[in-house]
């Protein structure tokens, strides 16, 4: 700030300083570490517009922040309030806050933003509006909104198009990615970059070159004018492209919006995006979408608590050089921690670093590591048939074949061998920690680690809290989590403990429609037009038979009351016949592979045969409504239980586990999320419509209270 600068605006949010020649300084500082667009930023904007209006002493405005960002994008901390009002009321708050936007775009005097750092959302949607932009060249500027279910709302349809050209426009709305300073210069989006310790003087120079020049009032006209060199070509290669899917719909809304307007004046696309973004904001993905968000601080804030300040180990060492094993080993040392590795048998051992060898090329490939790192990074791991190496280890992974018996045997061996104050994790996904340190000396250093398959992709770990189980034990496995890189959640010691039991649910939902002759090809292709990732017939090829069939007996046998199978399991009867899934080349689907070595899938009649002779009904056809609904409820009901049985700590935990662990798919939110959207008392109805199934679509007293009061559950 100039040292003769008069402050002649001092709000909330913003403050605004004339230096000498007329200058004015706008600097945004809202609270809060990151500067966000609230409505008290929109009320201060309007006061400082007025104020620029009428000072005749200003010349030029100068808007930037003296924060290592510009601005990240909206306070989501509002959206809740915005969403919960009907479309017209939307349309109306948007067109006030784009309102105070057109003020700025079209002050008397000239604009330019000095952009530190990132730009995003409505961060970039106000940097538009000045008539140039200067961008630190270590910036990024982005309009990632579509990840919160909605499209930019603030003018960023209107303007983008009209800076960068639709093609850029689009690809940055529809992927939500941000580009880095010089392709944001290129395009014509930013004006100029510059170093961040320069930013302020080359955007200084840029205003009074405009003012002197008077080229901002054609930087401005190009703005408000229709876009130029508009490529139907370059559209319709981005609307093919989007891969978001029909429950999804603000990228193939946002595509449609730009198409629609880019050959319109402001005014006319200002008011199609705010009639746009009203709609959008009341579907399903954007109330789902920014639950998530919310969500997602919640359980890195649930995290960060149990950690409780305790430091991941600098050695871990790994039991069992299986899939697991090998998985968790691979992403141990990725993240720099030493893992001795040990495997009673040393062919496994070499397996396991075959496939390591083949992740690390694949990161080399990719360029995501040089040959020295992924050199390193396989030395990082010592693989041994020897328990030695974990005598140093502050943690050690247990991964072995999930038999209760044999997982006692490795523990007792390894309490022998390792430090005093070492904890222990067993990866388990199915028996009880309790259980497996039954026989142990020092139960309390025994938690559960449960990672998911393919551990390097997974990003969810079940931190399995046994009734012994220390507080320091679980901070250090939770710490181990976050330093592989992972999400880490804490849950009770109850069978299955979260994701897998709710997901027997699921699949029991499943075999007891198989039982009354449904088609499994049509419960697969009603769940995946619904947005999962695939169906459960498929789900239990991949998985595989076998472990399916352990892990829906085992943990239904821990729900005797709602789980009790009083009909033929068709997963059961496809891993008996030896029909395992893709690893025996046959289970629901018969499975090759193409030219290019991929697995297809497709219909078997010996499947059919199998089923046919198991099941307790001829075949009928079942409605999609029927078979979303039963296998929907089952979820949600389980999830219920869950929660009231304080299997975990909070709804938004649970949900971000499902989400995380089996691929619920993300426009849902979560089970509970999914509810509430659906609504509790047609929840509640659907309960009462599917009585005759058992007790697994019994509702709960306190569902049921929360229909009748109004009360969900995020």
């Amino acid at each position: 700030m100039l040292d003769d600068a008069e402050t002649v605006f001092d709000g909330k949010t913003m403050r605004l300083t004339r230096g000498a020649g007329g200058i004015a300084r706008l600097v945004i500082e809202t609270p809060g570490p990151l500067n966000t667009l609230s409505a008290a930023v929109h009320a201060d904007l309007a006061r400082v517009v007025e104020t620029v209006e009428n000072d005749a002493q200003i010349t030029g405005l100068l808007v930037t922040s003296e924060r290592d960002d510009f601005v990240v994008g909206a306070d989501i901390g509002e959206f809740a309030e915005l969403f919960a009002m009907d479309e017209p009321a939307i349309a109306t708050r948007c067109r006030d806050m784009n309102a105070g936007f057109a003020a700025l775009e079209d002050l008397r005097v000239p604009t330019v933003a000095a952009m530190p750092g990132m730009s995003l959302g409505g961060g970039l949607e106000l940097a538009m509006c000045c008539d140039a932009r200067v961008l630190a060249d270590t910036g990024r500027v982005g309009l990632p909104e579509v990840t919160l279910g909605v499209f930019p709302g603030l003018g960023g349809t209107v303007r983008a198009p009209r800076l960068a050209g639709c093609a850029l426009a689009l690809d940055m709305i529809v992927s939500g990615k941000p580009i880095d300073a010089e392709k944001a210069r290129k395009s014509g989006l930013v004006t100029e970059t510059a170093a961040p310790a320069a930013l302020g003087e080359a955007a200084g120079r840029l205003l009074a070159d405009l003012i002197a020049s008077g080229d901002w009032r054609a930087m401005r006209a190009r703005k408000t004018a229709p876009a130029v060199g508009i490529d139907p070509g370059a559209i319709d290669a981005v609307r093919k492209g989007d891969r978001s899917g029909p429950h999804q719909p603000a990228a193939r809304m946002a595509i449609d919006l730009i198409e629609r307007t880019a050959p319109q004046g402001r005014a006319e696309a200002q008011e199609a995006e705010c009639l746009a973004f009203a709609a959008v904001a009341k579907t399903q993905a954007a109330a789902s979408m920014t639950k998530t968000f919310f969500a997602q601080r919640a359980v890195a804030k649930a995290a960060k608590t149990a950690a409780d300040g305790a430091e991941a180990p600098a050695i871990v060492g790994v039991l069992g050089a299986g899939i697991m094993g090998g998985g968790i080993a691979y992403t141990l040392a990725r993240n720099g921690v030493q893992v001795p590795m040990r495997d009673i048998a040393d062919t496994a051992l070499d397996a396991a670093g075959e496939e390591v060898d083949r992740l690390v090329a694949g990161e080399i490939k990719r360029g995501k590591l040089d040959d020295a790192k992924g050199a390193d990074l396989k030395a990082r791991i010592a693989g041994s048939t020897s328990l030695d190496g974990t005598a140093d280890a502050g943690l050690v992974i247990e991964a072995v074949v999930e038999r209760l018996s044999v997982k006692r045997t490795v523990l007792a061996e390894l309490e022998q061998t390792i430090a005093p104050d070492a904890v222990i994790a067993t990866n388990t996904s199915s028996l009880r920690i309790d259980d497996i340190g039954a026989e142990m000396i020092h139960n309390d250093r025994l938690v559960g680690m449960h990672f998911f398959n393919p551990v390097p992709r997974m990003p969810l770990v079940e931190i399995v809290r046994g009734t012994h189980s220390s507080d320091a034990a679980v901070a250090r496995a939770v710490a181990t989590a976050l330093k592989m890189r992972k999400t880490p959640i804490v849950v009770a010691d109850c069978p299955g403990f979260l994701v897998n039991r709710i997901l027997v649910a699921y699949i029991n939902a499943f075999t007891k429609l198989v039982s009354e002759g449904v088609d499994f090809r049509q419960i697969d292709r009603v769940m995946e037009a619904m947005g999962w990732p695939m169906g459960p017939a498929l789900l239990q090829d991949v998985v595989g038979m076998d472990t399916g069939a352990h892990v829906i007996e085992t943990i239904s046998a821990g729900y005797p009351d709602r789980m009790t199978h009083d009909w033929p399991d068709a997963v059961v009867a496809m891993s008996g016949a030896g029909r395992l899934g893709q690893k025996s080349g046959k289970g629901f689907y018969a499975w090759s592979r193409d030219d290019n070595g991929r697995l297809r899938k497709q219909d078997d009649p010996e499947s059919d045969a199998l089923i046919e002779s198991i099941r307790t009904a001829p075949p009928r056809e079942a409605s999609d409504t029927e078979i979303e609904e039963r296998m929907m409820l089952a979820l949600v009901l389980e999830a219920i239980h869950a929660l009231e049985d304080n299997a975990v700590g909070s709804a938004a935990e649970l949900d971000m586990a499902l989400v995380m662990g089996i691929g619920l798919p993300v426009h849902m939110g979560g089970a509970l999320a999914w509810a509430d959207w659906t609504g509790l008392p047609e929840i509640v109805a659907m309960c009462d419509r599917y009585e005759n199934l058992g007790p697994a679509y019994r509702a709960t007293e306190d569902l049921r209270r929360r229909a009748e009061t109004g009360d969900p559950y995020r």
